[in-house]
């Protein structure tokens, strides 16, 4: 898959599963990290050649490299595990077996893919609260609440890509405090009414949006009912 292939039909399954091909990596053992910052290496020579990247590619990005960081911490916590075992093999080594050393954690293809795709259909809810710097006084009248809402919302379905996300950031006009804050009530509105549903990868990051079908935004009303 070419650069603008991506851009004309953009799939970060696509994206993935071509990476695997052109690096001749075995699809049933995966080296997340690898994976992880070969992707991230696709992405800058996308931006390097000013392309636009869709929502989900940069949302799988961003999973791939907490993966990434993971299958680190688990490497790092085995060996300090190791390490204890062989100093308590020292005084007591009849009563210890010597673990074989773990690998870094590798995974099939299709088990990354499910794991990816799984944030792509669900999402998290924006529950965390952010600090902000300093009080912005916005008045707006109901009518003009609801007209944002409808205008943010058409805006949304248009920018959206085909996993049905876009980024908080293409729905602005301008990135002042003022005009972010115009543009998130109508959005928090929208997750409300289960028509949208909103989250962050990481703390004063992008914010990611997903646009709810009919049969998603019935599956969020049942969940809330219970």
């Amino acid at each position: 898959m070419e650069l603008l292939d991506l851009v004309v039909k953009p799939t970060w399954r696509g994206f993935l599963v071509d990476l695997i091909v052109k690096n001749k990596l075995d699809p049933w053992d995966i080296d997340l990290v690898e994976v992880a910052d070969r992707y991230l290496e696709e992405i800058r020579k996308m931006r390097a050649l000013d392309l636009r990247i869709p929502a989900n590619v940069i949302l799988a990005s961003a999973l791939l490299l907490r993966f990434k960081a993971e299958a680190i911490a688990f490497e790092t916590e085995a060996e300090a595990d190791a390490k204890q075992i062989e100093m308590i093999e020292e005084n007591i080594p009849e009563l210890v077996f010597r673990a074989n050393r773990p690998r870094r954690r590798r995974v099939t293809l299709e088990e990354l893919i499910n794991a990816v795709d799984e944030v792509m259909k669900q999402g998290k809810r924006l529950t965390t609260r952010v600090a902000i710097p300093r009080v912005l006084n916005i008045e707006i009248s109901k009518q003009e609440l609801h007209e944002k809402i409808r205008e943010v919302y058409e805006k949304a379905i248009s920018l959206k890509d085909e996993e049905s996300i876009l980024l908080f950031s293409a729905l602005l006009t301008d990135k002042t405090p003022e005009n972010i804050t115009y543009y998130l009530i109508p959005v928090l509105h929208l997750v409300q009414e289960t028509k949208m549903n909103a989250w962050q990868d990481e703390f004063f990051g992008e914010i990611f949006l997903k646009v709810c079908e009919e049969r998603e935004m019935e599956k969020e009303m049942q969940i809330k009912a219970r």
